[in-house]
This record gives C-alpha cells, structure tokens and sequence, in this order.
C-alpha cells in the first residue's frame, strides 16, 4: 500500500507549483521555478538524436483572453495524459506550453491598408 500512496503523492506533486513569485514580502527578488521546456529539451535530446521525437511548434497572433481560453483547453490534455494507465516498458515526456514572442516578426493584416505609398 505505502508504494502505491508514494506513487501517487509523488506524480501530483510535479502538478503544483508552490511558492513562486516575482517578490518576497521585504521585495526582493524570489527564485524562478524551473523552465518546463529547459527540462523537455534536456529530455528529449536522446529522442531527438535517435529520430524518435514527435514534435510541432506554431504561432499565431491572437489577444491574451484567447491564449488564457487556449490554455484551459490544452489543460484538459494535460490532465488526460496524467490519467493514462500506466504500462509498457518506456516512459514518455509530454511538454506544453503557450507563451508570448515580443520580437515576433508578424504579417501585416490584409484587411488592413497598405502604409506604403
């Protein structure tokens, strides 16, 4: 029973973050958590040697509610992996994330009229 409950506690402790901010109360500066993507591409690096790695990478410019309702929805993927049986002999990362791009080159809206003149 005690390995089942340490197996348990120990996958939902990797789901919470705790104690992350940008200040500590006498306002200095707190650590960062770590960089889920930091992990996944250390991670992936053998996958990706041997030609086993599945991956996408897109971007698109829409307004920050539609990337909080994006995120909601990509939550609910997260949340079906981590209640996938588990089976097999080989353990899979599954990273997500959604973040902005300030220097992001972005085509101007067709809809929009020319500045060139």
């Amino acid at each position: 029973m005690r390995a089942i409950e340490e197996r348990y506690y120990g996958r939902t402790a990797r789901m919470f973050y705790v104690g992350v901010g940008e200040e500590d109360a006498a306002g200095e500066a707190m650590p960062l958590d770590f960089n889920d993507f930091d992990v996944a591409a250390r991670e992936s690096q053998p996958a990706y040697q041997s030609h086993r790695l599945w991956s996408f990478i897109r971007h698109a410019r829409i307004p920050p509610e539609r990337a909080a309702e994006f995120w909601t929805e990509a939550m609910k993927l997260v949340h079906e992996f981590d209640r996938l049986p588990r089976e097999g002999d080989t353990a899979y990362g599954f990273a997500l994330g959604i973040y902005p791009i300030p220097d992001y080159p972005v085509l101007a809206d067709p809809a929009e009229p020319s500045r060139q003149g």
